[in-house]
């Protein structure tokens, strides 16, 4: 199959990273040479645009509650792009995370471990309790 068909096919079901695409069209038997043309190609077409894709995968972990070394570990995996959330999108995370997870036991000791687990710094998890808790 023609590689940039194969990369199209593949893009229509999703978005994908650039280097997450390459890695699939390696696995599938392309050169190195011929996949460096097609994702140059595609990203002139608009295909392929990781600034963006990167901006709509941080908004769906700040609903999902991923804290920034969740986040960054997630990206490593499909990207070169780092991306750190700021002090305000992390607890905004935590609350979410919080408000979906706590439904009737609200207990100071279980709520901070359950943050501390998750990767949250320790001034989000101060922030995020004392909103919490106090039903902000």
């Amino acid at each position: 199959m023609n590689i940039k068909k194969y990369a199209i096919i593949l893009l229509s079901k999703r978005d994908y990273f650039e280097k997450e695409l390459k890695e699939k069209l390696y696995k599938k038997g392309y050169s190195k040479e011929e996949i460096d043309n097609v994702i140059k190609e595609l990203k002139e077409e608009g295909y392929i645009n990781d600034e963006k894709l990167l901006n709509r995968y941080k908004e769906l972990s700040l609903q999902k509650g991923y804290s920034t070394l969740k986040l960054k570990k997630k990206l490593y995996q499909k990207t070169e792009i780092t991306q750190n959330l700021s002090e305000e999108e992390e607890l905004l995370s935590a609350l979410n995370l919080l408000e979906k997870s706590f439904k009737k036991e609200k207990n100071f000791i279980n709520v901070v471990k359950f943050l501390k687990n998750r990767g949250f710094s320790w001034n989000t998890i101060q922030k995020a309790v004392k909103k919490f808790l106090d039903g902000e």
